[in-house]
């Protein structure tokens, strides 16, 4: 039973990208909870191609689903994923992060996730989660910043391609975030 249940821990969860516009695709993870077996791939995360760079929204619920996310986005374009925007810092939407600011992102959010950040309570989740969700999340994983927080609404334009991003918080969470994308009347809504 341990060697099956490992076997499970190690397969591969199925991410096949959906194109929902232009440019535009997501992943959906399974609605469920986070366990070796779906390796935290538990939310979803989105990814719009731009002329200049790649944009993610969201990166997963840990460094491994982020890095296949990475290798999707390479199946489709060799541009840099030059931003991810945060919707909220909950475990299964952050613990990818480090995957991306690696390979060089930049991590927009919201600022009311630092409180999230620096609480109890994330340190907490990170101690469960490493010994739950292993091997998927492990020692290796942090907690990743921002590197940009807003305190607002703003207008991200990368490549020409207007992001709008609108703080709808508290809500899920206090920090939460959509983003818009007015020419493909495409709306990224986290957890909402």
């Amino acid at each position: 039973l341990a060697a099956g249940t490992q076997a499970v821990a190690q397969a591969p969860m199925q991410m096949e990208p959906e194109q929902v516009a232009p440019g535009a695709w997501y992943v959906q993870g399974q609605s469920a909870l986070g366990s070796p077996a779906n390796q935290n791939f538990i939310s979803n995360a989105a990814f719009v191609i731009t002329p200049s760079s790649v944009v993610v929204i969201d990166a997963l619920g840990s460094p491994a689903l982020a890095q296949r996310l990475m290798t999707e986005i390479r199946k489709r374009t060799e541009l840099p994923i030059s931003h991810v925007i945060v919707t909220h810092y909950h475990a299964d939407h952050i613990y990818g992060l480090q995957a991306f600011k690696a390979a060089g992102a930049r991590i927009v959010a919201h600022s009311r996730a630092r409180e999230y950040l620096q609480s109890d309570t994330a340190r907490l989740r990170l101690e469960a989660s490493r010994q739950e969700l292993s091997p998927w999340v492990d020692a290796k994983t942090q907690l990743v910043e921002a590197d940009e927080w807003l305190e607002g609404d703003r207008t991200l334009t990368v490549g020409g391609v207007p992001f709008k991003i609108h703080h709808v918080g508290p809500s899920h969470t206090p920090e939460d975030l959509v983003v818009y994308l007015p020419d493909r009347k495409l709306l990224f809504a986290g957890d909402l």
